[in-house]
């Protein structure tokens, strides 16, 4: 029996996921690095103004909070993109269904550029809270994303805590470890933050001095009602994100893409997303739609197919790699869409200590079939299946890869059937087994009678041979025995 403290439930332990240039990097994420000085603006107050540069554009001077009229002044060949608050909506979804292979209890957080994730429950799984955070800021700087972590027992003390990189375990603690935070640090409404500097409030701990009936006479309920979540007073019950049963996402690109191989460093990204999202859901995909935009061509559109479901992106990189190498685009691409119209539930495989087991040498198969149907062609690649006819030459036909192979009784016959019975000489043979009369076809004009032999001839081949049953006309030879 397991002793009484390893049967409790696991602390609550919120991790909260910050990430601070989003906008910006839904722009750049498609490409590895750029020296292009690059802007994201905002309308604010009848004003377009700078809200986040990138490296580039703060070495030239640029800086958040200047309007873009003066910013296009400081520094040549600057690029301002108006800032698409949907489009970091949507990104915050898809990161939700990336984040739930790590916690099943994800909350989207309202207008806040980042996440919650409950990571108590994981420890067993990730280990202690600030691994299993460096962990998601590493993984999503694969992906392009900018992140900071930081966790504690309430939403909101974490959504502080990864502002400073703290990671905080004790709710008895908080409020002196974020008692020192300025009020920029809540997540409070400007005019409220304004009000309260005005009256001499400067960091947490000053609002935390007075009674929350003061607090509510002064500011109003919604203060206390942040403050006592903040602490663990109140509770702080969050609505969960529920992952799609399908899965489409749309790349902006920075700048145009020219050549084929190109397309692999975004297309990787979006593949690893895909993958993330598959692995937290304990699904697969089998079929893959990419579709590449250009500015004044219809898109191009490529279709990706596996032989079984995959949550490997190495699996669909490779066959990725293998159909742009007969990819001709009519244009430069200016963005990507990856969808997985259907998701599959994932069979994981049993490995062995073993190479070259069956399952081993079946999937090998697999990812040989899928790399030439993307080299080749879907329908340049195909396989047989078994018909019940008694003719050698009508016991097979071609069956596409994705067809189930019908299975025939076979009665023995060589492994090299030639395509059409030749007629020949033998000589000094020695008859190994037969008659076999096959006498077939009568219906359909293709009748056959003929008495089969295996044979061995002078030089040591096994054949299979046949004379006809009427009238006798020599031998035949139809196969070779290996």
């Amino acid at each position: 029996m397991l002793p009484p403290d390893s049967r409790r439930s696991p602390s609550p332990c919120w991790l909260a996921v910050r990430l601070p240039h989003l906008g910006l990097d839904l722009l750049t994420r498609g490409e590895s690095g750029s020296a292009t000085p690059l802007a994201l603006s905002e309308t604010m107050a009848r004003r377009e103004r700078i809200v986040d540069c990138n490296p580039a554009a703060l070495a030239g001077g640029v800086k958040p909070g200047m309007p873009a009229t003066a910013a296009g002044g400081i520094l040549d060949g600057l690029r301002v993109i108006d800032r698409d608050p949907s489009a970091e909506r949507a990104a915050l979804q898809r990161l939700a269904a990336w984040c739930y292979q790590y916690s099943h209890q994800v909350c989207v957080p309202g207008r806040r550029a980042g996440l919650f994730l409950e990571a108590g429950a994981s420890e067993r799984l990730f280990g202690p809270p600030d691994r299993l955070g460096k962990r998601l800021e590493r993984e999503l700087a694969r992906l392009g994303y900018h992140a900071m972590s930081g966790a504690a027992p309430t939403p909101e003390a974490a959504w502080l805590a990864a502002a400073e990189g703290l990671h905080l375990s004790s709710a008895a603690d908080l409020r002196r470890q974020l008692g020192p935070l300025p009020l920029e640090r809540l997540y409070l409404d400007g005019p409220l933050r304004l009000s309260m500097e005005r009256m001499g409030f400067r960091q947490l701990r000053d609002l935390l001095r007075l009674p929350r009936k003061s607090l509510t006479r002064r500011f109003g309920p919604g203060l206390s009602d942040y403050l006592d979540r903040l602490l663990g007073i109140r509770p702080d019950p969050r609505a969960l994100y529920r992952p799609p049963e399908h899965f489409a996402t749309r790349l902006e690109l920075p700048a145009e893409i020219h050549a084929c191989k190109a397309l692999l460093f975004p297309l990787k990204r979006l593949f690893e997303e895909l993958c993330g999202v598959l692995r937290g859901g304990d699904t697969a995909v089998q079929s893959l739609r990419i579709t590449l935009g250009h500015e004044d061509h219809p898109d191009s559109l490529l279709e990706l197919g596996l032989q079984s479901p995959s949550q490997d992106p190495g699996r669909l990189m490779t066959v990725l790699s293998e159909r742009l190498e007969r990819l001709r685009l009519p244009q430069a691409v200016r963005s990507i869409r990856l969808e997985a119209p259907r998701l599959l539930k994932f069979e994981a495989g049993q490995r062995s200590l073993f190479r070259d087991t069956p399952a081993e040498r079946r999937q090998d198969i697999e990812q040989l079939a899928e790399r030439l149907q993307a080299r080749l062609g879907q329908g340049a690649v195909g396989g047989v299946t078994g018909v019940e006819d008694h003719r050698p030459e009508y016991t097979w036909r071609p069956r596409a890869l994705d067809e189930r192979p019908e299975c025939a009784a076979l009665a023995h016959r060589p492994a090299w059937l030639l395509p059409r019975p030749q007629r020949c000489a033998i000589e000094n043979y020695e008859i190994l087994a037969g008659p076999e009369r096959i006498e077939s076809g009568w219906w359909d004009g293709r009748d056959c009678r003929r008495d089969y032999f295996v044979v061995r001839d002078a030089q040591g081949s096994t054949l299979w041979a046949y004379h006809e049953y009427k009238p006798r006309r020599g031998w035949y030879l139809h196969g070779i025995f290996a």
